[in-house]
């Protein structure tokens, strides 16, 4: 017997009527088939959509963008923001594009763009943003961080979320020293695992969140 995957299908009509506004579920993404779960889970891309404070139109930058759930989630919320999403991962741009598509977000998505490369080097090719959500970077997360900053419109909201202590102690001077109002907070969520006839509760990995927002002009 010989079992073949298939794609799922995009959502129709009806199911695309009937997802929630916010906090879409994990398994109805598409991810990278060598690297399943590999990607924002919902607890805390409902914590970094609130801290960006999204606005009705400008726009958003996601680097290190995985599969597009962040960033695609934000286009559900504010149709008319043009989205930009960099993945460095190959096949990363047309696995956030299949999920555009599958999701009916295509039109907005085309708003903006999905590139495939690394940050910071790509990122003239962007305009200039008004929220910038870092995932990622690894040992470049400050030249990110620096470069996102140069290029982030007055009144503009920067979000990163972190794994370790020493990523927040590398970029909340960083955001300091440029003047904005940093927050910190950290998110740790549970879920529900079977245990025996009962129920446990299963510890999701903690994340930092450093967000920071720039004054406005004037």
């Amino acid at each position: 017997m010989l079992l073949v995957a298939e794609p799922p299908a995009p959502l129709s009509p009806a199911q695309l009527q009937a997802l929630p506004a916010l906090g879409l579920d994990d398994g109805l993404w598409l991810q990278h088939s060598d690297r399943p779960g590999l990607m924002t889970k919902r607890e805390v891309r409902v914590q970094l959509l609130a801290d960006l404070q999204l606005p009705p139109s400008g726009v958003l930058w996601d680097l290190g963008a995985g599969v597009g759930s962040v960033g695609l989630e934000a286009l559900r919320l504010r149709p008319d923001l043009q989205l930009w999403a960099v993945e460095q991962r190959g096949g990363g741009a047309a696995l956030i594009r299949a999920n555009a598509e599958r999701l009916g977000l295509s039109p907005a998505l085309a708003a903006g763009g999905v590139i495939e490369g690394r940050a910071p080097a790509v990122l003239d090719q962007l305009p200039d943003p008004d929220r910038v959500l870092i995932g990622g970077g690894g040992s470049a997360r400050a030249a990110i961080t620096r470069a996102a900053l140069d290029r982030l419109r007055p009144g503009g909201v920067v979000v990163i979320p972190l794994a370790t202590l020493e990523a927040l102690a590398e970029l909340r001077p960083l955001l300091q020293q440029r003047g904005l109002v940093v927050n910190v907070s950290q998110l740790q969520a549970w879920r529900g695992a079977p245990l025996a006839e009962g129920t446990r509760l299963a510890p999701l990995n903690p994340v930092l969140v450093l967000s920071a927002s720039m004054p406005a002009a004037g």
